[in-house]
């Protein structure tokens, strides 16, 4: 597995160790309402876990743990996931989640480009998406500030979502702007 720095983060690979922290992060309701409407059991994070790792170990890729570099805190999970099971032909998404102190703070927004650049750079992918609940607008200006792009809202049972895409070559025209 790789590690990812960028100004102010190290994504490295995940660890058991990580699983105390993203317990933490996991269980806290504050941090999941735009992800399910209760936290998670411990048993749940327990199990996402599992799979990140075996998303790793399957893809070639997957979550990072984000870790502030002048601190060495552990602000949360970011990285590339392939979600099987959404509707839409895009399957690979580009998501974080963040302990709520670093909410704010654009590290989302910094970790995100840095995987959206692995995924087009290192992975290969033409394209990748991201979905939130539709009522999370801080995710959704992530994820504009990412250069992705909305493409609508999805009625999923229980919720609304919107998605949003960037496939290579529009992310590759903004790395280079025409003057």
């Amino acid at each position: 597995m790789t590690e990812i720095e960028t100004a102010r983060l190290l994504l490295r690979p995940w660890q058991p160790e990580d699983l105390a922290e993203f317990t933490r992060l996991l269980t806290d309701p504050e941090v999941t309402r735009y992800i399910v409407n209760e936290p998670f059991t411990p048993q749940d994070v327990a199990e996402v876990s599992t799979r990140t790792v075996e998303h790793w170990e399957h893809n070639g890729f997957g979550p990072w743990v984000a870790i502030e570099k002048a601190t060495g805190r552990w602000v949360g999970r970011i990285g590339l996931n392939e979600i099987l099971d959404w509707p839409g032909r895009d399957k690979v998404e580009v998501g974080w989640e963040l302990h709520q102190e670093f909410w704010g703070r654009g590290l989302a927004t910094e970790g995100g480009r840095a995987c959206v650049r692995y995924g087009f750079e290192v992975v290969g992918l033409e394209r990748i998406m991201s979905a939130t609940m539709a009522t999370n607008a801080a995710s959704r200006r992530v994820m504009d500030k990412c250069g992705l792009r909305f493409q609508g809202e999805l009625h999923l049972p229980g919720t609304v979502v919107a998605w949003y895409t960037i496939d290579r070559a529009d992310w590759q025209a903004q790395q280079h702007p025409s003057r």
